[in-house]
């Protein structure tokens, strides 16, 4: 193979980033073209994933259990009878609940703290938890993706940061005795990650902070590692 040609890409559904499977040489030279490859490829991927596949995770997002319960909200199964949410998820099929994880919220909501508490009340119920890493202090989305506070925007800097909330994070969640079962490097990162350093104008930068991210979770103490996701919106 060429330096300039592009790999071989598997063509079946593994939306799991893992560069073991691309030239080392390639992700050198042309980290701004494997950034863009990365992003298409997975969200064709999850286009053309069978019924199957689709339904090896049988997920919600509970993110917002415990602030809901602080409130006063009680769940109730269909009898009418109050009982934890998790297990209203468990006796209906779920086997999955995703987390979403800000970095550094005003009000302490979904921080690392936060999420590995109720990560322990997943795994008690024998559910699997997905780890949403939003890498911000508040939503992360098509039209919102803020640095955290105090993070620095200089892309040296910025891609080491990364890599060692992830790995710290990753480390805090085993600590713990939670075991996710998936990762997500980023929410909705269509139009790229930790802006403005990591914007769709400069592909070579979302490509070095998503090899941080995800090298900080293959670094950590997680046994098993999880798989690794890039969260696309819009990308069925």
């Amino acid at each position: 193979m060429s330096e300039t040609a592009l790999p071989e890409l598997r063509t079946t559904f593994n939306p799991v980033v893992d560069e073991r499977q691309i030239p080392e040489r390639f992700l050198d030279l042309h980290p701004e073209i494997y950034a863009k490859m990365l992003l298409q490829r997975v969200a064709a991927l999850l286009l053309g994933a069978s019924t199957a596949n689709a339904l090896t995770y049988r997920g919600v997002d509970w993110s917002s259990v415990p602030v809901e319960e602080r409130a006063g909200v009680s769940y109730k199964n269909v009898n009418g009878n109050a009982q934890p949410m998790e297990r209203t998820l468990v006796e209906n099929g779920v086997n999955t609940v995703r987390q979403r994880v800000w970095v550094g919220p005003k009000d302490g909501n979904y921080n690392l703290d936060y999420n590995i508490a109720l990560a322990k009340r997943a795994k008690a119920a024998g559910l699997g938890v997905y780890i949403d890493f939003h890498y911000s202090d508040t939503w992360a989305d098509p039209a919102h993706q803020t640095t955290p506070s105090g993070w620095p925007t200089d892309i040296d800097n910025l891609a080491w940061k990364l890599y060692n909330y992830t790995l710290d994070a990753s480390n805090r969640f085993q600590d713990a005795g939670i075991q996710p079962s998936i990762m997500s490097i980023g929410n909705e990162i269509t139009v790229g990650l930790l802006w403005p350093t990591g914007k769709t104008n400069n592909w070579a930068n979302i490509a070095r902070l998503l090899h941080s991210a995800a090298w900080g979770i293959k670094d950590s103490r997680l046994n098993p590692k999880p798989k690794i996701m890039v969260h696309l919106d819009n990308g069925w």
